[in-house]
């Protein structure tokens, strides 16, 4: 029997070729589209779920409570762990990992190399996660001071083969012998490292750290026993850990604890952080309802179809009855059809995600690999859709199709193909998701393009940001400064703690202003950098007030500028010559403010322009860690080269580490501009999809009305009459969806909107122009059909009356 449903499902394939084409190119291309979405999605919510004791493992978060708004920091005191699992039962491990400096410096064979990512940790690294280790014992690996486990990919770089077990790398702590080489971190694990150190600070040194607490400087990470009520233990470990602190620094603070798996989407608030990837779940739920609007749409395009060619199948269905098939096998026969495509569809759907991977993968900044190797972590996604697709969009037409009552088909009454109002809501429905997609697509390409042009406050094109990685270049930078200045194409060069556009953290200090009486008033913390004399031409920031710093270091270092937004917010009438007072390194001191600088957006402009104080470059609050060279011309690679030769007479152990201001800029907008890429793709896939259906809907209206249409052409109605009556009914469904789809997408993009602290309004412009691209893509679409009709001899059509 099943082999005679295949059989009966391709001869009739063979038979509509048209119809199987419009079917299986609709369904293979929903297929691809979801199948590529949903491939990002399952990345993300399968975030750091690779370690066995996932489920149990939390990180320590310090809430600093002291201030206004609380904030969040992702790191501890390095004792706090060891604390916690020697006097609660609750915790069955701990690790602990930590950093001294952004980056790390060591040389091999007399070659030196910097990296960032890496960590000092603890030896139980490898019983509390389950990086997988290629060579060495995970047990020992990091149990001895001055050991190190390196990647399976930078030991290739570095070494040219993963064969480098006992092989030594020189550091500024000593010699450090490889004990393990590891296979690399997935791109799904909030934790990434290439090099992992065991002890390296000096022992004095590093109990003092151990037994610290105060200071936050290390990232901890618990194994809770099994069955742990995750609320109890925080309050019972959060109590504790504030007992045993100093009373001064308990009083500001407390703990909770974070579960591992929900770092990846629960952290955009958190400072001082050591996620690689932090992500929106919105944005995953809106990948998925994309994918399910594909899925729909391809199913919704088949309903349509085949309820339409009903009427050429009445027969079929008829005669069948009458030799005694009963209504279950003729759904079982439908069904097996509408599988049959979609399984057709499934096959062409891998070639075209295999084709396309690659764009997507660049897309999204992800390294996802589609191959016939890797065929089978595809294979729930794949088949999954498939049938969902098959019995989704076949259900409907089986059901209907043999509800066909046998007398009257055989009688020979006209049988329709389909209720009109089914197909038109379906129609209605496919154009009400694909309006939604490209006014959300629309509102996302105008915010995107609002965060490229908007003027920032200052100048952000062609600066080359170099980082200053080795702490004896500074009592030399001005030396090293004015070399960088003779290169040719250097237009200017500025010197700076923090640059405006920071993606690392930024200082912060205790800032206390002065009453009347002279008495201190409360303190507040504001963001704090410092600037040499030549960062104002650099970075092209203007002054609302007062002067900048004069270039006397003497001077400079007890004078301070702060922007308006920290004048509204310390509440100062006449700033110029009021003095504050912060707190820096070596103590308090007194400073008075000489300038007030115009607002610009040194964050992202998914925040508000916070209260900033600018120090000179000498100020105890924070250490320069930038040379910014204002570079023109041409001959950018020759600019680098010579900087490079600059940085290297200075600076022989660190490679010189740089980038161009703008494109750090951009990485504040990654998951915003993977949004733009993903609605644009999936509104292109949707409309797509709905005309492929639209146009086979059009084909088989305009057969079934073929005689009408002759005889109404022999009574004298024009062909513009004709391409409008055919044209109308589509027309009027299409500006029906629009009116629906218009209230939804202005709710998703004005929630989308809130985001951003600045943003552009969801004006009456798009969802014009979606409404009439939609239509012009929809008349375009039958009107192929339509005209040809209207166009027909009637005398072929009426041949047969």
């Amino acid at each position: 029997m099943l082999k005679n449903y295949f059989k009966i499902a391709f001869r009739t394939l063979w038979k509509n070729k048209a119809y199987a084409f419009i079917n299986i190119i609709g369904l293979a291309i929903g297929i691809a589209g979801a199948t590529l979405f949903l491939t990002f999605v399952k990345a993300e919510l399968s975030f750091d779920k690779m370690h066995s004791k996932s489920d149990r493992i939390v990180r320590p978060l310090t809430i600093q409570t002291n201030l206004d708004e609380h904030r969040y920091h992702g790191a501890n005191p390095m004792i706090l762990a060891t604390t916690l699992l020697e006097e609660l039962p609750e915790i069955e491990d701990q690790v602990t990992l930590y950093r001294y400096g952004n980056q790390i410096n060591y040389k091999v064979n007399d070659q030196n190399f910097t990296d960032r990512d890496f960590f000092f940790t603890t030896p139980e690294l490898f019983r509390v996660f389950d990086f997988k280790l290629l060579r060495g014992d995970a047990r020992t690996a990091l149990a001895q001071p001055k050991s190190v486990v390196i990647s399976r990919s930078k030991a290739i770089a570095v070494f040219g083969t993963e064969d480098v077990l006992g092989k030594v790398i020189l550091t500024q702590g000593g010699n450090v012998e490889i004990t393990g080489v590891m296979e690399d971190i997935p791109d799904n694990s909030h934790l990434f490292a290439e090099l992992f150190f065991s002890e390296l600070l000096p022992p004095n040194l590093m109990e003092s750290v151990k037994n610290s607490w105060t200071d936050f400087n290390s990232t901890s990470y618990l194994v809770l026993q099994e069955g742990i009520s995750h609320d109890a233990f925080e309050t019972k470990a959060s109590d504790l850990a504030l007992s045993k602190m100093p009373q001064n620094v308990a009083s500001m603070v407390r703990f909770e604890f974070q579960n591992l798996e929900d770092i990846h989407f629960e952290s955009a608030h958190i400072e001082s952080d050591i996620a690689r990837f932090k992500s929106d779940k919105t944005y995953t739920t809106i990948f998925i309802f994309i994918s399910l609007f594909l899925v729909v749409i391809a199913a919704v395009n088949y309903m349509n179809l085949a309820t339409s060619k009903a009427v050429f199948r009445a027969k079929e269905i008829g005669i069948r009855k009458v030799v005694g098939a009963e209504r279950k096998q003729l759904i079982a026969q439908i069904l097996t059809e509408s599988l049959v495509i979609a399984f057709i569809g499934l096959f062409i759907s891998i070639a075209i995600t295999d084709i396309t991977m690659p764009f997507f993968n660049q897309l999204t900044g992800r390294n996802f690999e589609f191959s016939w190797y890797s065929l089978l972590n595809y294979a729930d996604i794949l088949i999954g859709l498939t049938v969902v697709i098959g019995v989704l969009s076949g259900i409907y037409p089986a059901l209907f199709m043999t509800g066909f009552k046998t007398v009257n088909i055989l009688k020979g009454e006209q049988v329709k193909g389909g209720s009109f109002n089914i197909r038109k809501a379906l129609v209605i429905f496919q154009f009400i998701l694909s309006t939604v997609l490209i006014i959300s697509t629309l509102v996302v390409s105008n915010q995107m393009s609002f965060i490229k042009n908007r003027n920032l406050g200052f100048n952000q094109e062609n600066l080359l940001v170099i980082d200053i990685n080795n702490g004896a270049v500074r009592p030399v930078f001005k030396t090293m400064k004015n070399e960088f200045a003779q290169i040719p194409g250097v237009e200017s060069v500025g010197v700076a703690s923090r640059v405006p556009g920071e993606w690392k953290n930024i200082n912060r200090v205790e800032v206390s202003a002065f009453n009347k009486g002279g008495a201190v008033m409360d303190s507040t913390e504001l963001y704090y950098m410092s600037f040499d004399p030549d960062m104002l031409k650099t970075f092209d920031i203007k002054l609302a007030d007062g002067t900048f710093f004069s270039g006397n270091d003497v001077s400079d270092s007890t004078k301070i500028l702060i922007n308006e937004a920290a004048v509204k917010s310390l509440g100062i009438e006449n700033p110029i010559g009021a003095t504050l007072q912060l707190e820096t390194r070596s103590g308090d001191g007194k400073y008075t403010i000489i300038g007030v600088l115009k607002d610009f957006n040194y964050q992202s402009l998914h925040t508000s322009i916070e209260p900033l104080i600018v120090g000179a470059w000498n100020n105890e609050a924070a250490v320069i860690d930038y040379f910014i060279l204002k570079v023109s011309g041409q001959n950018i690679s020759g600019i680098i080269d010579e900087a490079r030769k600059v940085h290297e007479k200075f600076d022989n152990r660190t490679v010189m580490e740089y980038h161009f201001l703008d494109q750090q800029l951009e990485t504040f907008y990654e998951s915003d501009r993977q949004a733009q890429v993903i609605f644009t793709v999936g509104a292109g896939l949707s409309i797509f999809i709905a005309c492929l259906g639209l146009f086979g809907l059009a084909s088989f209206t305009i057969q079934k009305r073929v005689k009408e249409l002759g005889i109404r052409k022999v009574l004298g109605a024009s062909e513009w009459k004709l391409f409008m009556l055919l044209s109308g009914s589509f027309t009027r469904q299409i500006l029906l969806a629009f009116v629906i789809a218009s209230p939804i997408a202005y709710w998703i993009m004005n929630n989308w909107l809130q985001n951003f602290e600045y943003r552009v309004r969801v004006g009456v412009d798009v969802f014009l122009l979606s409404g009439l691209g939609v239509l012009f893509i929809a008349i375009v679409t039958v009107s192929y059909r339509a005209l040809r009709a209207a166009n027909s001899n009637p005398v072929n059509s009426l041949r047969s009356e």
